[in-house]
């Protein structure tokens, strides 16, 4: 089993700033530039290599990407099929401010020269049983899962940049969709992990999906098996090559045999291994480091429900005036009924007993905290009815409102 990867080759520009991302009409200082060996398709290979695989990497190289291609070597990637190209090579503006997180645009330059003719020549040398690695920074990418359906290649595809290009792509004939979860939303118009999985089960049985939810984690779907995959704790820098280590330690694991659980749990430990140090390919990890850190890390435990709990929580804390369940519904993507079902699964009780009790601990806190009127506290928290909202707060309190606040003022 082979792994060939069609993928783009940047140089990656990478500013520094010193408190965050620069927003629209906005215009900023960095505190350092740096430029890295970068581009999905030159990590993910790189990765591949160092996690202890052989790869193929195959993908243009302009003139002023002699960089790139010594790094692929160094780095144990054959690159036997990369082409020259007497172009400017595609490269990377990547902001990334104290937190780690990062803010990308690319240029395609020689990643948008990979015509039909270079790849029917690439392909001729691959057979059924070997890998196919692509990302969407390239031309022709539905050109290339198409020739390497027809010839039996698994085809594993990281949809990423998620543009108009993958609507023409029949995802059937992919074997492994490497997702995140903007991407699975783009796919799905859904923002829960669960209906991104279920939505792209049903619509392409055949197909197995990784979703990957940063902090979170990853999850592994099959029809036949669901896998969860804590990810790890570390100081995060530089967020940039993190989903690219985590797709070539997973395609290396599974080239080599790995079960799909090993191969998640070593694809998020160098993942988070990557997010340690700052560029792009020099932050991925070799193997021995990730096996040497898997004796070390620590998984970050994750509550989904109690992250649900939360996205509820502060929704309906926002718009407490007026929010509905079919607001609360629009919201979360799900149906009003699913919606209702949730509510009373999460918080213990129905909607109403839960709106209920959102708008008496807003009046306990204001009545507290604030010397505001009964009335003016009626209309923030959405009471038309005051006696309503005196019943509804005696039965938590004990008391009515004003003697509530009599008892918190002789307290004090």
């Amino acid at each position: 089993m082979r792994i060939v990867n069609f993928g783009s080759c940047n140089v990656d520009h990478v500013y520094k700033m010193e408190d965050h991302i620069v927003k629209v009409g906005e215009t900023l200082s960095c505190c350092d530039l740096s430029f890295f060996e970068g581009g999905k398709g030159l990590n993910q290979s790189v990765a591949i290599s160092r996690a202890g695989a052989k790869v193929y990497h195959a993908g243009c190289i302009g003139r002023d990407g002699q960089m790139l291609a010594d790094l692929l070597e160094r780095s144990g990637v054959d690159i036997s099929y990369v082409q020259r190209v007497d172009a400017s090579n595609g490269h990377a503006v990547i902001q990334v401010d104290p937190a780690g997180n990062n803010s990308i645009f690319i240029y395609p330059g020689t990643n948008g020269m990979i015509y039909e003719e270079y790849i029917d020549r690439v392909l001729e040398d691959f057979c059924a049983g070997d890998i196919l690695l692509l990302q969407n920074e390239t031309s022709n990418v539905k050109y290339i899962i198409d020739k390497a359906h027809e010839k039996g290649l698994s085809i594993v595809f990281n949809p990423s940049p998620f543009n108009e290009v993958i609507s023409s792509i029949d995802l059937n004939k992919v074997t492994y969709l490497m997702i995140n979860e903007v991407e699975g939303e783009a796919l799905t118009g859904s923002d829960d992990p669960d209906r991104i999985i279920s939505d792209l089960s049903e619509k392409y049985p055949k197909m197995r999906v990784i979703l990957t939810l940063g902090h979170r984690g990853a999850v592994y779907y099959d029809r036949e098996h669901k896998i969860v995959q804590s990810a790890y704790s570390v100081l995060s820098v530089d967020s940039t090559a993190a989903g690219d280590t985590f797709t070539g330690y997973f395609v290396a694991g599974i080239a080599g045999g790995k079960t799909v659980a090993e191969a998640l749990r070593f694809a998020s430990a160098a993942a988070s291994l990557s997010v340690s140090k700052l560029g792009a390919a020099p932050s991925i990890p070799l193997a021995g480091e990730v096996k040497k850190a898997l004796n070390w890390m620590v998984p970050i435990v994750f509550d989904a429900k109690e992250e649900q709990r939360k996205r509820i929580n502060d929704y309906v804390d926002k718009s407490l005036r007026c929010v509905t369940l079919q607001d609360i519904a629009d919201h979360l993507k799900y149906s009003k009924n699913y919606t209702g079902a949730l509510i009373k699964r999460l918080m213990g009780m129905n909607y109403i007993e839960y709106l209920h009790s959102k708008r008496c601990a807003r009046a306990e806190e204001l009545l507290k905290s604030t010397d505001k009127s009964i009335n003016d506290i009626l209309s923030e928290i959405g009471y038309e009815n005051g006696s309503f909202f005196r019943k509804k707060f005696k039965e938590r309190y004990g008391s009515n409102p004003l003697e509530y606040r009599k008892q918190q003022q002789e307290d004090k």
